[in-house]
Formats: structure tokens, C-alpha cells, sequence
């Protein structure tokens, strides 16, 4: 099966659709890939860098107030003066103050950097810048080191500079805090003799040193140092630099966020290459499919034709789409298939008249020969019943033998009616007049089989030149076959109706059906499934609509019923003129 396909059009049509769309399929996958891939890396790095301005963003506002409260209370002379010359403590009012908005040391220095006043007591002060109004040092508290991000405020006091520090510190509960928010990792370095070393990570918590070259790119003037394989490809990491006022690196923030964590593992270009790729090479396959499919298919449709041409269907029609070479080839297979049905029509019609006009011929010899002996003995027959001196027994064989002799005649009075059928007399008639009038014969019938019978005519006033009688003996064989056909009641029922130029009676029962494998030889003279049948009924159908001019047609099915369908040339009608209040009737009676 396999090899009949990669053989078939299909199969080739698929194959040049993909080898032509490949080449530009791998230029726009490549394409496609990188930008795709820029794209993503630049949003993971603007991600980062907001997520780490955020964080700086905190710290520059508190330094800002601090400086702010730092001035006021520098300005509070009094205050100052009981601090500096009474060594008294910071006034109640301004530890509130500095408690209630979330300030955690002042101190004051003079010029030299010696402490005059602290609120805290600490051991060391690291990286003091008295020429920044802010920055970040980091101080040592009892057995706790903190990183501190202060404010500056200059004042004079009996003739000499001072410096009044109001700071607040980063503990880990603070930044692991903001790590949790934004679920990153956090890594604040600090500067230490030799280099950067992390003094917070919110998830790795061995310290680590800031490489060298990231150092040097941010001493260097550098905004942000970004970094998609940090910590040897263990994060995806953004490095933020943390300046004074005076523009010296005091720290730097790492911003991170884990690799197998986020989707980076996979998205990069070589495997977003290789996805576009099977993905577009999958979907111009699909397109070639469809595509194949499309061109082939009028193919199969037509080679279809030709099997069911082969078989004796000259009815098969093949679809005609489009406006194209296949559409035209479909348009001329079907126009040489009713050719050919219509040449097939012609010969058997013209078959059956040879063998009508054989079948006359022979029929009239026949007679001749057989009606003689039978005439004799019919005479013979009765002579012998008018001896007095017979037995009972024998003049009721005698009587037996007459009856027969007397059937046989006229089984041949009808073959010969068949065969050689009187001159149609036309005149205008009207169908449906001798519709009634066969039904009105049937009515017997009717009611000794339950049949109900129904006449609907949807083309009132057509009337035929016909002959009278024929037509009685068309629809009576139709009306008798359909009795038969319905042994335990039905419907049968008569439609008169025009379309396509052309006037149709619809002769319909409910009876058991025909049977497929017997349709084409229900109009051969003598051919019948009935016990004690003649054969001549639908023949003589047959031959009657043939000399109107007309034809008859049938469709039929096991369980379904079977329609006779006679049908008349519109020359053979005329429709009287109806006004717009006519509309068509139905007639029916219960039989």
C-alpha cells in the first residue's frame, strides 16, 4: 500500500510542494529564531531591570528623606546644643519622630570623622563619605553587621563644621523580604579590600565574590551589566551598580532568576530553529496534502467515471468545479456519458421494437396454426357433451377440456393484441378523468385490501391527445400491479405535476418494492415474478407510452415502495389559463 501511494500524483505533488517551500522555510525558521529569541532576552532583561530598579528605587527615596530629616533637625539649635554640650540625650519628640518614620541610627561627626553623638552603639563605621550628602557603608553593631544607607546634613556650632548622619540599615529580613515579593534571587555585593563580596543572597548563602570583569565594566561608568549565563548558566542575572552623590561604586544589586525556572532552558535559537523548522515543514506537508487533494480529486472523480462507464452506468455524472482544464474534462465526460445513455436508450428501444415486430409477425402464425386445431377441438368438445349416453364423468371432462381450449384463445387473443395493437384513435383527453375512472373500476380491489387512494393534482387543466382506452388499460395495469403489491393495505397514490417542460403522472405505493437485481427486465414482454402472471402487463405499459411520444420510468426499493413515473411531452398538453386565485387541489378517497 505503502508503495502504490509514493507512486501515486499525490505523493508527487507532496514532494515538489515541500522541496520547493523548504529552502525559504529554513531562511524564515532562522529568521524567525533570532528574533524571537532577541525578543525574549530583551524582555527578561527589562524584566530584571525593573525589578531591580524597584529595589533601588527604595533605597534613593529613603536617602533623599533622610537627608531631608537630617537638615531639619540639624537646624534644631537647641536640641543640637543640649546633645553636643550637655551630653544629654536625643530629645523625646525627635526619637519619635525618627522612630515613627522607620529610622534606625543618627550620629553626628565632626570634620575629622569622629563620632561626637551616636544614638546606637556601634563598633565600626565603614566607607563614612562626609563629602557625599548620601551613600551606603556598612556598620558593625554587637555581633551584627549591617549595611547602611544614609543621609548627610552640614551644620556650624560655636564656629566649627559638624555632620549630622540620620541612616537606616538593610538587614536580611528586609531584603529577603523583597526576594520573596518578586520570587528572584537578590545579591547585594559590598566593596571589600580585593574586590566585590556578596554580603546578602537571598537564596545561595555562601558569599560569593563579584567577577572581576562585571566589576570593572560598572567601576567604568556602565548603567547595568546584563548576563544570561550567571553563575556558570545558573542564572539569567542583571547587575545593578549602587552609587554615591559623589558617583563612586559603593555596592552592587544582583537581580537573578533561575534558569530551570523559567522557560530560557529551551528557548533559545537553536531549539526555536529547530521547532519553527518541523513546524512549517509539518504545515507545507499539510498544505501539500490539501493541495494534492484538491488536483486529485476530479482525477479520481473522473477515473471513477470511466470504471462506472465500463460497468453499463451511463447515467454516472462526475462533479464539475472550477473553470479550469480538469473542470472542462469533467464538463465533456459527463456531456459523452448522456451521449452515450441516450445512444443506449435508442438501441434497446429499438431492439424491442425488432423484437415487437418478430414477435408480430410469429404471433400471427401462431394463431393461424394453433387457433385451427383448437377450433376443432372446441367443436369436437361440445358435440361429445350432447350425447345423452355419456357418464357424468366424462362430460365434465369434456366441459374441462372446452373451458381451456377457450382460455388458450384468449391468452392468444391477448399476445396478439400485444403484439399487434389496434391504431391509437386520439382525441383531447384529460389524464386525470381516466385516472378516476380506472380507480372507480379498482375499487373492489381497493376495499378487499385495504388500500386508501389518493389523487393530487398540482397541474389543473392539462389536458392530452391520447387514446382513452390505452391510457385506461396504462393506469389499470399500474393500479392492479400496486394491489398486489400491498397485501396487507396501503396507499397508493396519483400526482399530476409539470416540470422541465415536460408533464408527469406519479403512479406511488407503500407495496414491498422491486427488487434491484430485477429492474431492467419488468418491461420485457413475458417476464414475471407472479404465479399465474402473463408477463404483458408493464409491457404493454411500455409500448402504449412509446406510441404517445412519452416514456415511463420508475424508482423503486425493497421496504420502500416503488413510483412509476409516466411522463408526456409538454407538445401533447396544454394548460388552460389560470388566474391568480387557482391554486392546485388535492382529490382523495377512501377505497
Amino acid at each position: 500500500m505503502l508503495r502504490g501511494f509514493a507512486s501515486s500524483l499525490r505523493f508527487r505533488l507532496v514532494t515538489a510542494f515541500l522541496l520547493v517551500s523548504l529552502p525559504p522555510m529554513v531562511f524564515a525558521a532562522q529568521t524567525a529564531s533570532q528574533a524571537v529569541a532577541t525578543a525574549f532576552e530583551q524582555n527578561v532583561a527589562t524584566w530584571l531591570a525593573e525589578s531591580s530598579a524597584y529595589f533601588i528605587n527604595n533605597m534613593r527615596d529613603n536617602e533623599v528623606e533622610a537627608i531631608a530629616i537630617a537638615r531639619y533637625i540639624a537646624s534644631q539649635t537647641d536640641a543640637v546644643h543640649q546633645i553636643m554640650d550637655e551630653s544629654r540625650p536625643l530629645p523625646q519628640s525627635l526619637a519619635e519622630l525618627i522612630d515613627s518614620i522607620g529610622y534606625d541610627f543618627l550620629a553626628i561627626y565632626d570634620s575629622d570623622k569622629n563620632i561626637v553623638y551616636t544614638s546606637r552603639p556601634i563598633i565600626s563605621l565603614e566607607n563614612l563619605q562626609l563629602t557625599s550628602e548620601h551613600s551606603l557603608s556598612r556598620v558593625q553593631i554587637a555581633d551584627r553587621t549591617l549595611i547602611m544607607s544614609y543621609g548627610l546634613a552640614p551644620f556650624e556650632h560655636n564656629g566649627k563644621s559638624y555632620f549630622l548622619l540620620l541612616g537606616t540599615w538593610f538587614d536580611e529580613e528586609d531584603l529577603g523580604a523583597l526576594a520573596a515579593v518578586s520570587d528572584l534571587e537578590l545579591r547585594l555585593y559590598y566593596k571589600e579590600d580585593g574586590g566585590y563580596r556578596a554580603f546578602f543572597s537571598s537564596r545561595d548563602h555562601n558569599p560569593s565574590l563579584l567577577d572581576p570583569d562585571v566589576a570593572e565594566e560598572l567601576q567604568n561608568g556602565a548603567t547595568s551589566s546584563y548576563d544570561s549565563r550567571a553563575d556558570n548558566g545558573k542564572y539569567i542575572g542583571l547587575y545593578t551598580p549602587l552609587r554615591g552623590s559623589d558617583g563612586r561604586l559603593n555596592a552592587v544589586l544582583f537581580c537573578g532568576l533561575r534558569s530551570y525556572e523559567s522557560l530560557t532552558t529551551w528557548i533559545n535559537r537553536t531549539n526555536l530553529f529547530i521547532i519553527i523548522l518541523v513546524a512549517g515543514t509539518a504545515l507545507a506537508v499539510l498544505a501539500g496534502i490539501v493541495v494534492s487533494r484538491r488536483l486529485t480529486r476530479p482525477l479520481h472523480a473522473l477515473a471513477g467515471g470511466v470504471h462506472a462507464i465500463s460497468r453499463g452506468d451511463y447515467r454516472h455524472q462526475v462533479p464539475v468545479s472550477g473553470r479550469d482544464e480538469v473542470a472542462e474534462l469533467a464538463a465533456a465526460f459527463n456531456d459523452m456519458a448522456d451521449r452515450l445513455a441516450k445512444a443506449r436508450d435508442l438501441e434497446a428501444q429499438l431492439q424491442r421494437q425488432q423484437r415487437l415486430s418478430a414477435l408480430g409477425e410469429v404471433a400471427v402464425g401462431i394463431a393461424h396454426e394453433v387457433r385451427n386445431p383448437l377450433g376443432v377441438i372446441k367443436t369436437s368438445a361440445q358435440l361429445l357433451q350432447k350425447r345423452g349416453n355419456l357418464p357424468e364423468t366424462d362430460t365434465r371432462l369434456l366441459s374441462h377440456v372446452a373451458d381451456e381450449v377457450g382460455r388458450i384463445d384468449g391468452l392468444i387473443s391477448e399476445f396478439l393484441n400485444f403484439a399487434r395493437p389496434r391504431p391509437s384513435i386520439l382525441r383531447e383527453v384529460d389524464p386525470m378523468t381516466v385516472v378516476a375512472r380506472a380507480a372507480e373500476f379498482c375499487v373492489p380491489e381497493f376495499e378487499k385490501r385495504h388500500v386508501t387512494f389518493t389523487a393530487v393534482d398540482t397541474a389543473p387543466g392539462a389536458t392530452a391527445d391520447a387514446d382513452e382506452d390505452h391510457l385506461f388499460q396504462v393506469f389499470l395495469n399500474l393500479f392492479l400491479n400496486a394491489v398486489e403489491a400491498m397485501p396487507n393495505g396501503g396507499n397508493l397514490r396519483v400526482t399530476r405535476e409539470q416540470r422541465d417542460g415536460e408533464t408527469r403522472i406519479l403512479v406511488t405505493d407503500t407495496g414491498s418494492g422491486i427488487a434491484p437485481e430485477i429492474h431492467d427486465k419488468i418491461f420485457n414482454p413475458f417476464f414475471t415474478t407472479k404465479e399465474h402472471g402473463s408477463g404483458l402487463g408493464l409491457a404493454k405499459v411500455f409500448t402504449i407510452m412509446e406510441g404517445h411520444r412519452g416514456r415511463v420510468e420508475f424508482d423503486s426499493a425493497p421496504g420502500r415502495g416503488t413510483t412509476f413515473t409516466l411522463i408526456f411531452p409538454t407538445k401533447l398538453f396544454q394548460t388552460s389559463a389560470k388566474t391568480e386565485d387557482d391554486v392546485p387541489h388535492d382529490s382523495s378517497r377512501r377505497r
